[in-house]
This record gives structure tokens, sequence and C-alpha cells, in this order.
């Protein structure tokens, strides 16, 4: 209830945000309804040009393509095809992905990958400042410089680095990054694990190098925090349960610093493991289950990822033995594996779901 208000306020607040700017703008211009449309296109001119500039200094840097995302609308070349597939991550517009070059002497290029929308959008957006700023048209130089300004102001915000413990940008990464050569391994290992993942290798087959865990002071730092991320996963793909739960209870006491985007995650698969084995190793009933599903409950940027809904399948199934309820995750699961950019993250789902199905059978 308390969600759905919530989004009833928030389209209340836009509506009148626009209805103000409408007013405002029906006092100086001829055409108030075009400059509010400048404005809505300069947020996908944006997104557009500043992946596209992440995808032309990546192919200038030996980068190979992977996927480019806008919205939720993803062009992916998976297993050597091209593909138009539906996937969504809170807190991004777009997105593109691509395979690393191979590592020099240990090292490898990332800034200019990492600089590159930021340079793009920042040079295209520009040219209708400059345009409307010489026009004789007065609508028409409103028009243009708002579509340019807007365009430069929001990719203007990818440039000014984050503490990373709130929201993070291609700035807080660059960063991160440029600070620590493990973090430089961590963003090599997560470029490489997604295009791994579009040639449909599983994660429990992937190189071992991929995977290390990293020392607790280093998990404030969201490239290195990943690595968290990605152990977790393997130890699930290979059935190594217990480890995987060892890894994310333990991360989680350290990780009071975190991108709530990073903890949230984990917290899900928290929550899943705490389903699976329902005790700690020494035997005592685990609180903190309980604790993690409530936290990732209040996020409803969560239900966009299959592990949320496997998670909480797995929790009523398990736990509650609320078969009702259960159905209905296990529907909204099914749909998500279904609509998975990646077969080998397909499979890694559909694996997961038939082992709580086997546990639950075994309850029985």
């Amino acid at each position: 209830m308390k969600t759905k208000i919530k989004k009833i306020l928030s389209t209340v607040l836009l509506a009148i945000y626009f209805i103000a700017i409408y007013w405002f703008l029906s006092q100086t211009t001829e055409h108030p309804l075009a400059v509010i449309l400048a404005m809505l296109a300069s947020i996908l001119f944006m997104i557009v040009t500043h992946e596209l500039g992440h995808l032309i200094f990546g192919l200038l840097t030996g980068y190979r393509f992977v996927s480019f995302r806008v919205f939720s609308f993803m062009l992916v070349k998976a297993e050597g095809k091209w593909a138009i597939r539906r996937m969504s991550i809170p807190g991004t517009g777009g997105q593109c992905l691509m395979a690393p070059p191979r590592k020099k002497n240990g090292k490898f290029p990332f800034v200019l990958y990492n600089l590159g929308g930021i340079l793009f959008c920042g040079v295209l957006s520009l040219i209708p400042i400059i345009v409307g700023l010489s026009g004789e048209s007065l609508d028409l130089r409103m028009i243009l410089f708002i579509f340019g300004f807007v365009s430069f102001v929001m990719n203007l915000m990818n440039a000014i680095p984050t503490n990373g413990k709130s929201m993070i940008n291609d700035a807080t990464n660059l960063k991160m990054a440029l600070k620590s050569e493990v973090a430089q391994s961590a963003l090599w290992n997560q470029l490489e694990y997604v295009a791994l993942h579009a040639q449909n290798i599983r994660t429990a087959d992937m190189p071992d190098d991929l995977f290390f865990l990293p020392e607790k002071e280093e998990l404030s730092n969201p490239l290195i925090f990943w690595q968290i991320l990605a152990a977790v996963e393997r130890a699930e793909d290979t059935g190594d349960y217990e480890r995987a739960r060892e890894i994310a209870f333990s991360a989680l006491d350290h990780a009071k610093s975190v991108a709530p985007l990073y903890k949230g995650v984990l917290q899900i698969e928290a929550v899943y493991l705490g389903s699976l084995l329902g005790k700690e190793a020494d035997g005592s009933l685990s609180d903190r289950t309980d604790e993690y599903l409530e936290s990732i409950q209040k996020t409803p940027a969560f239900r966009t990822f299959a592990s949320f809904h496997r998670a909480t399948y797995a929790y009523r199934l398990l736990i509650k033995r609320d078969t009702a309820n259960a159905e209905k995750a296990l529907a909204e699961l099914r749909l998500k594996i279904k609509k998975a950019p990646y077969r080998a993250e397909a499979e890694f789902e559909q694996n997961q779901l038939d082992y709580i199905n086997k546990q639950y059978a075994n309850y029985q």
C-alpha cells in the first residue's frame, strides 16, 4: 500500500512539475510544448550519444562489442548472433558493455573506455547550444539551446565522481580504478565475465583467475565489491551453497559503505541462501534472513532482478511453507528466466529453481 501511495504521489508531483514548466514557458515563447518536447528528447539524445561514446572509444582501444542498451531495449551479440532483448538496471538509462582487450604485462586500457561517453556526448551537446545562440528565430534558438543544455548538464553529471556510497557513475568507476590496481583487475574481470556470459559460458565454467575474494578493507570500492557478488554466484553455480553463504554473510558484515544497489543484490543472495540452508554453520538459526528480506522489499527496483524473485520464492516455499504466495513469486521468476538476455544466465536461474524444488520435495 505504501509503495502504491508513493507512486501516486510521484506521478502527481511530476505532473505538477511539467504543468508549472509549461505555464512558465507559455509566458516567454509561442511554442511551450515544443520546448518541453525538446527537453524530453534531449534525455534520449544524451543516453544514446553517451553510450555511443563508450562504444566508439572502446572499439578504438581494442574492446569488442557485447551489448548496447537504451532504457530497457538491449541490442546483444550473444553466441555470435544479434538479438534484441529487454533488460533494465535500476538507476541507469542505458549501458554499453564491451569485452576488454587482453592484458599486456598485467595492464589494459580503461581510461578512454570510461571517459568515452562523457567526451562524445559533451561535444555533440555543444552543437545545438552553439546553433541556438546564433540562430535568428527566438523560439528556435530557445528550443535548440534547451535541447543542448539539458543534454550537456545531464552528461556532465557523469563527469563528477561520487563517493561510491549512493550513486556510481563513469567518473566514479574511473577514479576507483585509477587509485587501485586491485580495482583495475576487478574491472577487467567484470567486463570479461559479461563477455563470457554472452558466449553462453556459465560462471562455474569460467577461468578461476576471474574470481578472487578481496580484503575486507577494500569492500568500499564498488569495482572491487563486485568480486564478492561474482564469488557468491560461482559458489552457487557449483553447488557449494555453504561457501556461498559464508562469503555473502561475511561481506555484508563489512559492507557499511557500499552502494545500496550492490549491497541490495548481495542481500538478495543472502535471503536465498538463508532460505536454502536455514541454519548457520554452527547450527544456530539465522535471524538475518528476515532482516535482509525486509530490507530488499523496501526497494521496488530490485523486482527487476530474477534473483529477487528466486529468493522470494525460496523463502516463501522453504521457510514459510506458503505455497500460494510462493506460486506468485515463481510466476515472476519464470518470466524473468524467459526474458534473460543471455542463455547462460537463464540456465543458471533454472538450475537454482530446480534445486529449490528438490529441497522442498525432500522436506515433504
